[in-house]
């Protein structure tokens, strides 16, 4: 008996979490991914044609290899006037 109890306690605390918090952890998620493209341009601009030329992006690239191709698609995107009016 305790253990359905124990159930709908803890779904009834995920709910509650989701519906509080969700949205919040969703934004930040997606503010350090943008933080995280802009520091990639930073280091990888020479692949746009960026004239950029750093010592660190030599000891960064291996870390952003596997994520240069999501970078990419993200970048070149084609943007729409109404993804404005979200933010």
């Amino acid at each position: 008996m305790k253990a359905k109890g124990f159930g709908f306690w803890r779904k009834l605390k995920g709910f509650l979490i989701g519906a509080t918090v969700y949205d919040a952890i969703k934004d930040l998620e997606e503010k350090r991914l943008l933080m995280e493209y802009g520091l990639m341009i930073a280091v990888l601009g020479d692949a746009l044609g960026y004239p950029v030329s750093s010592y660190y992006k030599l000891k960064l690239l291996p870390f952003w290899l596997p994520r240069v191709e999501a970078w990419k698609h993200y970048l070149f995107k084609e943007r729409d006037v109404t993804e404005k009016l979200r933010e």
